[in-house]
């Protein structure tokens, strides 16, 4: 790990706010440059969805190690997650590591207590879904 320090950021969802993890991940997926290049961010919601806070955090290497900091500092009553991760995007199918970076990002997640639903990768051509790229068939939100 080359990384000694990994400093997060974050803000929590007020009443007022709406958005929902399981209809708004898309938007947020194109808005996550917002917080510069190079950066994980991490969503958090409650079983239904519903948005209760985001952190981010310079990226790392591998950018898998920042998603247990990102789920501790907003923490409290997350039960899902979706991580967005600025890194360079290939065109045609995902690499074969995918499977190994996801299950891996997943097991982080799950000793925080908080069930990864989906890890997707952002530049500033394309984003994938890495959910959906090793199961297109399957159910996207598959909070237990």
């Amino acid at each position: 790990m080359k990384n000694k320090l990994i400093i997060v950021d974050g803000y929590r969802a007020t009443s007022k706010d709406r958005t929902n993890l399981r209809k708004d991940t898309w938007s947020l997926a194109l808005d996550q440059r917002a917080f510069g290049p190079r950066r994980l961010v991490v969503a958090l919601s409650d079983r239904r969805g519903r948005f209760i806070g985001l952190s981010h955090t310079p990226r790392t290497d591998p950018p898998e190690i920042a998603l247990g900091p990102c789920i501790d500092h907003i923490g409290g009553g997350a039960v899902a997650a979706v991580a967005f991760c600025d890194e360079r995007i290939k065109e045609g199918p995902p690499p074969p590591e995918l499977v190994i970076r996801f299950g891996h990002a997943r097991s982080i997640a799950e000793a925080h207590g908080v069930h990864l639903v989906d890890w997707i990768t952002c530049d500033d051509q394309l984003f994938r879904s890495t959910r959906l790229a090793l199961d297109p068939n399957g159910t996207w939100w598959d909070v237990p």
